[in-house]
């Protein structure tokens, strides 16, 4: 097994790569559960206002400010571009997690000396500059990592790294 400069390069690669792949899943997730909140909360004020008449005689403030809350989300719906976001992440979390299959497989034919290490620096700089263009997202995504996003990605790649691996990794995300 050799312990080369780009043996090193390659496994980081391959754990910032799938690192950033639970980071893409843990943001789809997030912005489906928004965009089926807000559909969820839309669709029973509509139903909800047809069905309420009777209570509408009880309780006119509070279905009032539902309606007024409800128009109001309607309005500004096209400014949360949620879907818009899943769609973009769900294509990068897909094109990650097939570089990560390429990024093990090199890792595999590099330490089983298949493969040289020009070779595999070659291939390498391939998928580090597809990651890189597939990591760049348009101007007008914008979204922060949450640390508790980072945290469960952290425990994610615990995951993978013992069962892929067998190795034990302590993560710790500075505060």
């Amino acid at each position: 097994m050799s312990d080369t400069s780009i043996r090193n390069q390659i496994w980081a690669l391959l754990n910032d790569t799938k690192f950033n792949g639970f980071c893409l899943e843990s943001l789809v997730e997030k912005y489906q559960k928004w965009e089926r909140n807000i559909n969820i909360f839309l669709a029973i004020a509509s139903c909800g206002s047809i069905a309420a008449w009777a209570v509408w005689e009880i309780y006119p403030m509070i279905w009032a400010l539902i309606i007024a809350v409800s128009q109001v989300i309607t309005a500004v719906k096209p400014y949360f571009p949620y879907f818009k976001y899943v769609k973009e992440f769900n294509a990068k979390k897909l094109q990650i997690d097939s570089f990560n299959i390429e990024l093990e497989k090199l890792w595999y034919k590099f330490e089983n000396d298949r493969i040289s290490e020009d070779e595999a620096a070659e291939i390498y700089f391939e998928i580090k500059t597809e990651t890189a263009k597939t990591m760049n997202f348009s101007d007008d995504i914008v979204f922060k990592v949450t640390k508790e996003i980072e945290i469960n990605a952290d425990e994610k790649m615990k995951l993978f790294s013992k069962n892929n691996y067998h190795i034990n990794i302590e993560i710790s995300i500075n505060q």
